[in-house]
C-alpha cells in the first residue's frame, strides 16, 4: 500500500470511491486543466513568498523519494534550525510536508500557507489537522498550529509587501479535530486493500469542495438532468430521493413534496418541457433601454499576489473589453480593446473604452454586477476620468434579470448564464468552435500571450481572445433581437 498524504487524506473527505480509485486507477483521473494549473502556480508563488517573512528559515531540499526527505528533515533539526520549509516526516504509512515549521517557546508552530484571503474552517482544517496528527505520530510536539493567508485589505503598492499575509490560529480547531483524524485514518487503510472500488453513488460531492479528478469517469453513464440540478433543493429532501433510488429528475413522483416552489417548478418545466415567457413584462423591460444601446463585455486578470498599483489580491483588472454599438435605426458596429504587453493595461483600456462609449445610451451586460465592480475599481484608480467611469456604470442594464424574472425554458437546466441561454434562444450561435471558451481559459491565454515573443504565436492568442470576447457581446445583441421579436 501507498503512504498515505495530505492529497490522498482530502481525497478520502471528499469521496471514499476516488481515494480507492487514486490508489488502484489513478489513470482514470482527467489531468488538470489550464485554469487549475494555473490556479496550482498561484498557490506556490504564495507559498514562496510566506517563506520570506522568516529569514533564517531552511528549505529542505526536493527528493524524488520523500522518505530522503524525512532524513534531511531529522538532520536539519538536530542540527538546530528553528524554523523548516518543506518539513517532511513520515511515520508507518503516513507521510506529509509542512509548508512552514517554526520553534515556539514550548514545541513547535505548524503553519499551513494558503492562497484565499481568509481561514476557511470547512476547507482548510482537515488539511491542518492531518498535518498535526501525523507529525504527532512522528513524536514531534506541535503546540501551535495556523493558517497563513493573504491580507484581503492588501493593496499593491510599490513600497513593498509588509502587510501582504495575515495569520489565523486554528490550534483549538485542530485539538477538537484530531479525533476525526485517527478515525479515518483507520478507515484509510480498510479501504486501500479492498479488491474492488467502494459502491458510491455520484452526488453534489462529486463537486465539492473541487470538481474531482474522476468526474468525468464516474459520470459517463449519466444522460439526462438529475436530482443534483435542481436549485434550492434541500439536503434532507435530496437524501429521500437518494434513499428511494432516484437519480433522474423524470424518475421522481408526482407526489413528491420538494420543498420549495423554485426547486418544484424547476422540476415541472424539465419533466414537462415547459417554456414560460411573459411576453409583457419582458416588453415592459425592454422599453426601459435608452438607445444607442451598448453590449459591453470586460475579460480581466485576477492575480493572487497583485501586481498593478492599488489592486488587492483577486482584484478583477481589466485587460480587454468588446462592446456591439446598437443605434435606434438597427445599425449595428463594433470596438474592441485587447491589451497586448505585460504592462499595466488599465489606463490605455480606460482611455480606449471613453472613446467608444458616449455620454448617453444604456450598456447591457449579463449579470451587471461583474462589469458595474470593474468599472468602480477603475474610477477609484483613476480620479480624473471617476465621473465619466461611475457615470457608465450607473447606466449597465442587465440581460439577465430577464432571465431571471420572465423567460423560463426546459432548455436552460439549471442556469440562467449567458453560455446556458443562447443555444436555445439563438440556438445558430456557438462557443464550441472557439479555442477559448470561457473567461478562465481567457485568463490564461492572456497570460501567455504576453509574454510570447513568437510574433506568429502571439497574434494567434490575440486573435483567439478576440474571437471569445466579441461572440460575448454578439450573443447579448442576438439575444435582444431574439426578446425584442417576440
Amino acid at each position: 500500500m501507498s503512504n498515505l498524504t495530505k492529497t490522498t487524506y482530502l481525497t478520502y473527505s471528499q469521496c471514499v470511491k476516488a481515494f480507492w480509485l487514486t490508489t488502484h486507477q489513478s489513470h482514470l483521473a482527467a489531468p488538470p486543466d489550464p485554469a487549475s494549473q494555473r490556479r496550482l502556480r498561484a498557490g506556490q508563488q504564495v507559498d514562496e513568498l510566506a517563506r520570506t517573512v522568516f529569514a533564517n528559515g531552511r528549505l529542505i531540499p526536493y527528493r524524488p523519494h520523500p522518505e530522503d526527505m524525512a532524513e534531511l528533515t531529522t538532520q536539519a533539526m538536530a542540527e538546530g534550525s528553528q524554523t523548516l520549509f518543506q518539513a517532511t516526516f513520515a511515520s508507518a504509512d503516513l507521510l506529509v510536508k509542512v509548508d512552514i515549521l517554526t520553534q515556539a517557546t514550548t514545541g513547535w508552530h505548524l503553519i499551513e500557507v494558503k492562497s484565499g484571503t481568509s481561514y476557511k474552517q470547512q476547507e482548510h482544517l482537515p488539511d491542518v489537522a492531518f498535518q498535526v496528527y501525523v507529525l504527532h505520530q512522528a513524536g514531534l510536539a506541535v503546540t501551535q498550529a495556523s493558517v497563513k493567508h493573504l491580507n484581503r485589505d492588501y493593496r499593491h503598492s510599490h513600497a513593498g509587501r509588509d502587510r501582504l499575509f495575515g495569520l489565523t490560529d486554528v490550534t483549538d480547531d485542530v485539538t477538537n479535530y484530531l479525533p476525526q483524524v485517527a478515525e479515518a485514518v483507520e478507515q484509510m487503510r480498510q479501504t486501500a486493500v479492498l479488491p474492488h472500488s467502494p459502491d458510491l453513488s455520484i452526488g453534489r460531492h462529486c463537486k465539492k469542495p473541487q470538481q474531482c479528478p474522476f468526474y468525468d469517469h464516474c459520470w459517463q453513464e449519466v444522460n439526462g438532468r438529475t436530482i443534483y440540478d435542481i436549485p434550492y433543493l434541500k439536503r434532507p429532501k435530496e437524501e429521500a430521493l437518494e434513499g428511494a433510488g432516484i437519480r433522474y429528475v423524470a424518475d421522481i413522483p408526482p407526489d413528491f413534496s420538494l420543498g420549495d416552489k423554485r426547486a418544484s417548478g424547476f422540476v415541472a418545466r424539465v419533466k414537462e418541457a415547459q417554456i414560460d415567457i411573459e411576453r409583457a413584462a419582458i416588453q415592459a423591460k425592454l422599453d426601459e433601454l435608452v438607445y444607442p444601446l451598448y453590449f459591453f463585455d470586460f475579460e480581466t486578470i485576477d492575480y493572487a499576489v497583485p501586481v498593478f498599483d492599488g489592486c488587492k489580491p483577486y482584484q478583477q483588472a481589466p485587460f480587454q473589453y468588446s462592446c456591439h454599438i446598437l443605434t435606434e435605426a438597427g445599425d449595428l458596429h463594433h470596438c474592441e480593446y485587447l491589451h497586448t504587453t505585460d504592462e499595466d493595461p488599465r489606463r490605455p483600456l480606460v482611455e480606449s473604452l471613453l472613446d467608444h462609449i458616449g455620454s448617453s445610451g444604456h450598456l447591457v451586460a449579463y449579470n451587471i454586477s461583474f462589469e458595474r465592480a470593474v468599472l468602480r475599481h477603475l474610477a477609484r484608480q483613476f480620479p480624473e476620468y471617476e465621473d465619466r467611469l461611475l457615470d457608465m456604470a450607473d447606466r449597465l442594464w442587465d440581460q439577465l434579470a430577464i432571465f431571471r424574472q420572465h423567460y423560463r425554458h426546459h432548455g436552460f437546466a439549471h442556469s440562467n448564464s449567458l453560455k446556458a441561454v443562447l443555444p436555445v434562444v439563438v440556438p445558430e450561435l456557438s462557443y464550441r468552435s472557439l479555442a477559448v471558451q470561457n473567461g478562465m481559459a481567457a485568463q490564461v491565454v492572456w497570460e501567455e500571450m504576453i509574454i510570447c515573443t513568437d510574433t506568429a504565436e502571439k497574434q494567434q492568442l490575440a486573435t483567439q481572445l478576440r474571437n471569445y470576447c466579441h461572440l460575448d457581446t454578439l450573443a447579448m445583441v442576438k439575444i435582444h433581437e431574439a426578446l425584442s421579436s417576440l
